[in-house]
């Protein structure tokens, strides 16, 4: 190797190490950025975010028809199922189909009439209740497709319970963002319970009598200076004493404690199986001190050293604290949440409730499910609407296995799932609440391809490849083409016919026109030879440059070293 090669190689091995020097420190100063970054953040971001999907239109060209002769609709319940015939035509043409009907929203007129467009939760649809959508769809035309993995979504349909603000809107303070990077607006109504915080702070009251006034006022003689405005800060507090936490975002809390600040039963004086175990009969009008006199008769200091008591050795667990319970005791424990009957109800304002029973309410509150899957109610969680924006897979399994391919001219792929309303987490808070669903998936026709190939008798190139794709069944056609001194040999393959689902190979061969052996030839290139001026002894100017430049490098290299390693 030459010495200019010599000195190259080594001008490259110092300046690799200077740039993986850099890189390093870098590195480091992101990480740590990134951990401040964390720390900051981590307490703003909801467990239950999620991003909106684009709303996707129905394929133009596609039939939709709905059958809601399964629907069983009465003045308390709300049950059966729906048809959606989705047909592709005979004529249908387009490489790729988008299924969006508007089901629910067909649905729900179906039950209220042409002039309502979403579900109420009152007395036609109530905790509890469902309802199964069945797809069929018949694929009429000459075209086969198949479902796009992870095209499946079923998400709030966003126009209906709240607004975007539009450029010419100010936020204000009633404005809270939600999972979906948007703002509760006047059609998102959520009722403010009397909760067992706000017991605590008016006592012996109701809810009809929990303004925005009447807190305010509470929490500015019990030291909440800002009054309403500090009502979050109140929550947080209260929970985190009688839990024994330390949270600062109330969706932090674990669901069942959730439960309680958007209901208004305490589960230290509510029916549940610890309770029940010691024979203890709860009803509305059960005082705590009542239940608290029956657990010491059974000698226990306190409601929550009984309840942990139980709970352990119901569950095999060994918690001190009720929070750290396992999921399944307390779901038990905080089973019944329930609300004064006939009392009027103030709407909500504080925006961080609001922020928080709309998320409840998809993410534990409304669930989706496909046939086969298992849905228990008080314990669907991984079939919540929330779930599915947050999982891209989710469904995919289920509509592959049905649907997942629509051969041509073949009919019934049925697609079926049942959207539940949970009678154990919807809490009465919700009567009134309006709500509605986007539900799409998508296809792609099959495709297949051609390719011609260009050569001469001797196997050379003479043109690139020309490379087409189109729709299985489609007709290809591929072309000859005319060079210079040669003339066509033979055609291997058929230049015309229909796309397969693979791929079609048609290959033109040629024959030189000069008759001398192996015209048309073209040898491989030589291959590339260094050299090597002589060596006279005496350095280039060139070998000069580079040596100056590989010391400059290498003491600014050791010098970024003992200053890193001094620091």
């Amino acid at each position: 190797m030459s010495k200019k090669n010599v000195f190259f190689s080594l001008f490259l091995l110092v300046l690799s190490v200077c740039f993986i020097t850099d890189v390093k420190d870098v590195q480091a100063e992101e990480l740590n950025g990134n951990e401040q970054n964390i720390l900051q953040t981590e307490d703003t971001t909801s467990r239950w975010e999620a991003v909106q999907p684009e709303r996707k239109i129905t394929s133009e060209g596609l039939i939709i028809d709905y059958d809601f002769s399964g629907l069983d609709i009465g003045p308390y319940w709300f049950e059966g199922n729906v048809t959606v015939n989705v047909t592709i035509p005979e004529d249908y043409e387009l490489d790729t189909i988008v299924i969006a009907p508007d089901v629910f929203t067909e649905i729900a007129k179906a039950i209220y009439g042409d002039e309502e467009n979403n579900f109420q939760m009152n007395n036609t649809i109530q905790p509890g209740d469902k309802i199964t959508v069945n797809f069929v769809i018949n694929n009429l035309s000459n075209y086969t497709y198949n479902y796009d993995e992870t095209s499946f979504e079923i998400f709030p349909k966003e126009d209906i319970v709240y607004d975007k603000l539009t450029d010419e809107e100010t936020t204000t303070e009633e404005d809270t963002p939600l999972f979906n990077g948007n703002t509760v607006n006047e059609n998102y109504h959520f009722y403010r319970t009397y909760n067992t915080a706000l017991k605590a702070l008016i006592p012996n009251s109701s809810n009809r009598y929990m303004t925005d006034e009447a807190i305010n006022s509470a929490l500015i003689k019990n030291g909440y200076l800002n009054g309403i405005k500090d009502y979050t800060q109140y929550l947080l507090d209260f929970y985190n004493e009688k839990y024994h936490t330390n949270y600062t975002r109330l969706d932090q809390f674990p669901v069942g404690i959730i439960r309680e600040i958007l209901g208004e039963r305490d589960p230290f004086c509510t029916s549940n199986s610890a309770f029940d175990a010691l024979g203890i009969f709860i009803s509305m009008s059960t005082d705590i001190d009542d239940v608290l006199d029956e657990v010491k008769a059974h000698g226990y200091n306190s409601i929550e050293e009984y309840v942990l008591e139980y709970y352990n050795e119901k569950y095999g667990t060994n918690a001190t604290r009720i929070v750290d319970l396992s999921d399944e005791a307390l779901d038990d424990f905080f089973e019944s949440q329930g609300m004064e009957s006939g009392s009027p109800y103030n709407l909500e304002t504080n925006p961080d409730v609001i922020a928080l029973s709309y998320d409840y309410f998809y993410n534990k509150g409304l669930s989706w499910g496909f046939e086969n899957d298992e849905y228990t109610p008080g314990d669907s969680e991984d079939l919540a609407i929330g779930e599915y924006m947050r999982d891209e897979v989710k469904g995919d399994d289920y509509i592959i296995e049905n649907a997942g391919t629509l051969n041509s001219n073949t009919s019934d792929y049925t697609i079926s799932g049942t959207l539940y309303t949970s009678g154990p987490y919807i809490l009465n808070a919700y009567l009134g609440y309006e709500f509605n669903l986007d539900l799409q998936f998508t296809y792609s026709a099959l495709k297949g391809t051609v390719i011609a190939k260009y050569v001469d008798i001797y196997g050379n190139i003479l043109s690139e490849d020309v490379i087409t794709t189109d729709m299985v069944g489609k007709d290809y056609k591929t072309y000859l083409k005319y060079f210079d001194g040669y003339t066509l040999y033979t055609i291997d393959g058929e230049e015309i016919g229909k796309y397969i689902d693979g791929t079609i190979v048609v290959t033109y061969i040629y024959e030189p026109t000069d008759d001398e052996p192996g015209i048309g030839f073209t040898p491989g290139p030589s291959e590339e030879l260094e050299i090597t001026p002589p060596n006279t002894g005496v350095e280039s100017n060139s070998q000069n440059i580079y040596l100056i430049i590989l010391l400059i490098l290498s003491s600014s290299c050791l010098y970024r070293y003992a200053r890193v390693k001094n620091n």
